[in-house]
């Protein structure tokens, strides 16, 4: 395999080589004409795993009224709200439960003619996003636009909790509304 090491190292990819997975793929792709092929799939194998989130930050849920809804996930399923917050910028108020390292948000709309307000009366109450954490958030924005996923927000923005968010566009993910959110106190 020296002549996949050379290339690699003439291209300024020899940071590939120190990582043993990657390694890994590079010795197990049998390459017959193009040495090229088995680092571009080891490339993009990299940048896949930078991709991935930790977990489900949180489901949110669009719901008219908070009041009428908190009752609902604390006395039937047992669940504690934990934290009310108004997010004034995206026109909600939001209420959170946590379900093991997961939380549900609930989102109730403080004006009709806001993201939540104008989702409840086309499709009514309902599971609104689904929100996953991840690392490096503005750097996983550019890299689902640079795969091709048309996104609603290009730059992070402040969201419920003091935590950066980012939305990719639905249309993009298969019809689920799709937030990547990041502590920035991590």
């Amino acid at each position: 395999m020296p002549e996949i090491s050379d290339l690699l190292s003439e291209n300024g990819s020899v940071y590939v080589l120190k990582q043993p997975f990657l390694l890994f793929l590079l010795l197990h792709i049998r390459v017959k004409s193009s040495t090229f092929v088995a680092f571009r799939l080891s490339i993009n194998f990299f940048n896949y795993l930078h991709m991935k989130p930790t977990h489900i930050e949180h489901i949110g849920i669009a719901v008219k009224s908070l009041d009428e809804a908190i009752p609902f996930y604390e006395r039937v399923l047992g669940l504690t709200c934990y934290a009310v917050e108004e997010v004034v910028d995206q026109k909600v108020k939001t209420a959170f439960f946590k379900v093991g390292q997961t939380k549900i948000e609930l989102l109730e709309s403080t004006d009709s003619e806001g993201p939540i307000g104008k989702f409840i009366e086309k499709k009514g109450e309902g599971i609104h996003h689904l929100a996953f954490a991840v690392d490096g958030l503005a750097d996983k924005l550019k890299l689902a636009e640079e795969r091709g996923v048309k996104l609603i927000d290009a730059t992070p923005r402040k969201g419920a909790e003091g935590l950066n968010i980012g939305f990719l566009h639905p249309k993009s993910t298969f019809g689920v509304l799709t937030e990547l959110c990041e502590d920035p106190k991590k």
